[in-house]
C-alpha cells in the first residue's frame, strides 16, 4: 500500500498512542485529533485520503459531525468509523451507504489495513446527498419518532400502547409542518387537543410534561442519526427554533389540560 495520509479521531488517550502510531510503522503519515473542534480544524488545513473516526468523541455520536464534514469537504476521502458497541449496528444500517465501512473495538489492525486497501481500490468520489433542514429531518422520520417516544413513555408507566401512541402522530406531523414553513396556529391547535386529550386520559400534567421532554430527546435522537444528510450551516439555528416551537406548543396543551380539569 502506498503511503497514505490519514486523519485518527479518538477521545482515548491510550488509543491515540498506539493505533496511529502503528500505521506510522506501516508508512502511513497520520495526523490524530482528540475532540471534534480539532478535527473539523484538520479537514479544513490539510487533504487527507483515510478518516479513522471513533464513534463517540465526548458525547454519543460526534464521530458522525466528522465524517459529515469530511464527506462535504473531501468526497474523495475514504471514511471509517469505529465504535465499540457492537449492538450499534442496526442503527448504522441507516447511514452506511455515507460511511464506507466501521470497525469494532478493539480493532486488528491487519483487519484496519485490509479494509483500507480494499476501500482503496474501489475508491470513487461519494455523491453529496442534499442537504436537509432540521424541519425535513422530521417529517421524513415522524414515524421513528413517534415510534421511539411511544416505546420509552410506555417503559415508564402503566398504559396500553395504542392509549400512549393516540394523538402523537397528528402532534409530530403538525409540529413538523409548522417548523416547514407552515401555519404555526395548525401546531398551537395540535397541542392544545394533545392536552385535552391527555386530560381525557387522565394522566397527570407530569405525564404530559415527561411526554414532551421524550419527544424532544427522540427528535435530537433522529437528527444526530441523520447527521450526514443535514444541514449542518444552519443546524444550530434549527435546532434553537424547535426547541422554541416545542416549548410554546407545550404552553398550549398545558392551558388545554388544565382548562379541561378546571372545568370538570
Amino acid at each position: 500500500m502506498s503511503r497514505l495520509r490519514m486523519l485518527f479521531v479518538d477521545d482515548e488517550p491510550n488509543i491515540r498512542l498506539t493505533l496511529p502510531q502503528i500505521l506510522r510503522m506501516h508508512g502511513h503519515e497520520v495526523e490524530v485529533a482528540a475532540t471534534v473542534a480539532e478535527a473539523l480544524a484538520a479537514i479544513q488545513g490539510k487533504a487527507f485520503d483515510v478518516l479513522i473516526s471513533d464513534l463517540n468523541i465526548g458525547n454519543p455520536g460526534d464521530g458522525f459531525t466528522v465524517v459529515s464534514a469530511m464527506r462535504r469537504t473531501q468526497p474523495d476521502c475514504i471514511t471509517l468509523i469505529l465504535t465499540g458497541y457492537p449492538g450499534f449496528e442496526t442503527a448504522l444500517q441507516a447511514i452506511r451507504s455515507q460511511v464506507d465501512d466501521y470497525l469494532v473495538k478493539p480493532t486488528e489492525i491487519q483487519r484496519l489495513v485490509d479494509t483500507i486497501e480494499r476501500k482503496l481500490k474501489d475508491r470513487t468520489p461519494h455523491k453529496t446527498l442534499p442537504a436537509k433542514r432540521v424541519s425535513e429531518i422530521l417529517k421524513d422520520c415522524q414515524g421513528d419518532i413517534v415510534d421511539r417516544t411511544t416505546a420509552v413513555v410506555l417503559a415508564r408507566r402503566k398504559g396500553r400502547e395504542r392509549e400512549i401512541r393516540k394523538g402523537l402522530p397528528e402532534l409530530v406531523s403538525a409540529m413538523s409542518a409548522g417548523l416547514n414553513g407552515g401555519s404555526e396556529r395548525d401546531s398551537f391547535f395540535q397541542g392544545a387537543a394533545h392536552g385535552k386529550l391527555r386530560s381525557e386520559q387522565n394522566r397527570t400534567i407530569d405525564d404530559l410534561f415527561d411526554e414532551f421532554r421524550t419527544f424532544e430527546r427522540a427528535v435530537y435522537e433522529v437528527v444526530q442519526e441523520n447527521l450526514l444528510v443535514a444541514d449542518v450551516s444552519n443546524l444550530v439555528p434549527d435546532l434553537r427554533a424547535f426547541n422554541d416551537h416545542v416549548q410554546d406548543v407545550l404552553r398550549h396543551a398545558v392551558n388545554a389540560y388544565l382548562a379541561r380539569k378546571t372545568a370538570a
